[in-house]
């Protein structure tokens, strides 16, 4: 018999589907899925915000970047390595 392997998705599915049947308390389901209640509370938080598409990893790419050159200064750049490469 082969391993069942799932994807945390399936997992976050899973969990989701056993919290809404009612039947676990919160803490019988996370130690189950063997995740804290504090992420079981996120990922319901979500579902019932966003729905299944809530359950997807969230894109962790910072919104601003500081330090980042100046698009002018970027186009000279290129510019120059074109001219002289």
């Amino acid at each position: 018999m082969p391993w069942k392997e799932t994807t945390a998705m399936e997992q976050k599915i899973e969990f989701i589907t056993e919290w809404r049947s009612g039947q676990f308390a919160i803490t019988e389901l996370c130690r189950a899925f063997g995740i804290s209640r504090t992420t079981a509370y996120k990922y319901i938080n979500r579902f019932q915000e966003k729905g299944i598409e809530g359950l997807y990893e969230l894109n962790r790419a910072p919104h601003v970047q500081p330090n980042k050159t100046p698009e002018t200064i970027e186009q000279r750049i290129v510019a120059y390595r074109k001219q002289y490469p």
